[in-house]
């Protein structure tokens, strides 16, 4: 049939071998002048050379078996070893059942017995038109056939030429790719996966789906993130690919951080046949990336720590404070301070030098880390002042502290020359938070204690209400 719905014509090259035969089939094609077309020819010879040539303003050949005059069966064999892209139908006399079985045999595809009366007209044209559809039928399968494998020649050698490790998987979760490059960087050769379900083996101690496999899957978002949850998502280039990056730690000597991302494949009706994954190792840009962080890391430290004693400075202390003071007023929740002071620190100083009085410092510093909690924050606050901020903490729980601190200090032995043993004291003021108090004033308040603790004869704790 047509794009209109009619009939379409048939082309029929026919070789016909007796003016009988030459007749009856000008009648058929006379009764149905709109169905048919035939061209003639009764040399083997010049219709071979026509179907050769023309073979495109033909839909089918009928040969006309005629002894002694035309061998169908000889004709039949030429065209077929000429490669004639056309189907082949032969036309036998009764009797001559045998030539059309062996036609059938060396490629043509139907045979008809004529009888004498040319009955056999009558159902000649629903042979026809029934030989042509199988054989335009067989060659879109075929053809069909050739576009799937040229397409996966092509594809092989896509991915064996490109150089990023790249695997392919069909719609049975089978391996139909494995690059050199993948080879390389998983230490898995493609001999040993093509062809099988086992790509995880690749990247995984046990058995489970790589990402390919659950793009063949077409599994919703909630999968995915099963087995890679916080590390993939969406591509915003490929609709239903997905990207992830992740650790591989048999990879190379010490592991290797991986980006891949797997993107399905689809059949000429739009339906999924399997799944490309791309691997690539970047691993460099993540230690690049974690040395950055760190680096960041160290310098944000830096900038909030006191080089000698390695407490936190004053900078950050205000900072800190007022965070926690915030809290207080908003949870009503109590915060303690205490500040201390190295009594006579300037005559040791002076006596001693310098160096052995940063000693006692530095000293100080690791008792105050040592009597401390970890929510508790210690810092240089300035010269040999430091203060402690004590958060969720009342005043009768940070003065033992301050008392232990005190205690702890005292008797620690300095010996700033060769037979010389020297104790140092410190003097300790305290207090606890009051709501709506700003921070300067809680501050002043607590430095007041600690003048205190020095009024009082020093190497003592004072808090104040």
């Amino acid at each position: 049939m047509n794009k209109s719905g009619k009939a379409q014509c048939l082309n029929i090259l026919l070789v016909v071998g007796s003016e009988h035969d030459r007749h009856a089939f000008r009648q058929m094609s006379r009764e149905h002048p709109a169905e048919y077309t035939l061209a003639e020819f009764d040399s083997p010879q010049d219709a071979l050379a026509n179907a050769l040539k023309n073979h495109a303003a033909y839909d089918v050949v009928a040969i006309n078996h005629n002894p002694p005059g035309l061998d169908a069966l000889e004709l039949c064999k030429k065209m077929v070893a000429a490669s004639v892209p056309l189907p082949l139908v032969i036309l036998t006399g009764s009797g001559f059942e045998k030539i059309a079985a062996e036609s059938l045999d060396n490629g043509a595809s139907d045979y008809v017995i004529k009888d004498p009366y040319n009955a056999y007209l009558e159902i000649l044209p629903s042979i026809l038109k029934r030989v042509v559809t199988s054989h335009r039928e067989r060659l879109m399968r075929e053809n069909s056939t050739l576009s799937i494998l040229e397409q996966q020649d092509r594809l092989l050698h896509i991915v064996e030429e490109i150089t990023i490790p790249t695997f392919v998987i069909d719609k049975n979760h089978i391996v139909t790719h494995w690059n050199q490059a993948c080879a390389n960087l998983t230490g898995l050769p493609a001999s040993s996966v093509i062809g099988t379900r086992q790509q995880w083996r690749a990247f995984y101690s046990s058995e489970r789906p790589v990402m390919a496999d659950l793009i063949v899957d077409n599994v919703i978002e909630d999968m995915v993130s099963k087995h890679y949850g916080g590390k993939f998502y969406r591509s915003k280039i490929i609709e239903g690919a997905f990207e992830a990056e992740d650790f591989f730690p048999h990879f190379g000597s010490s592991g290797k951080w991986i980006y891949f991302t797997a993107s399905p494949m689809r059949d000429s009706d739009g339906d999924i046949c399997g799944a490309i994954e791309t691997l690539q190792d970047v691993s460099d840009r993540r230690k690049a990336e974690l040395a950055l962080k760190e680096s960041e890391r160290l310098y944000r430290e830096l900038s909030i720590t006191d080089g000698l004693t390695k407490l936190y400075n004053s900078r950050h202390f205000f900072g800190r404070a007022s965070d926690e003071i915030e809290r207080c007023n908003r949870y009503a929740s109590p915060l303690s301070l205490i500040l201390l002071d190295v009594d006579n620190f300037k005559i040791f100083n002076d006596t001693y030098g310098h160096i052995d009085g940063d000693r006692v410092l530095a000293e100080l510093a690791n008792v105050i880390r040592g009597g401390i909690r970890g929510v508790d924050t210690a810092y240089r606050y300035g010269g040999e002042e430091f203060v402690v901020l004590f958060p969720e903490t009342e005043p009768d729980e940070a003065a033992i502290v301050a008392e232990r601190i005190r205690e702890t200090f005292e008797n620690t032995i300095f010996s700033p020359k060769d037979g010389v043993y020297v104790k140092m004291t410190i003097s300790i003021g305290g207090g606890c938070y009051r709501q709506g108090e700003d921070l300067t004033c809680f501050v002043k308040r607590i430095d007041g204690a600690m003048y205190e603790a020095k009024r009082l004869g020093k190497n003592r704790v004072v808090f104040v209400e």
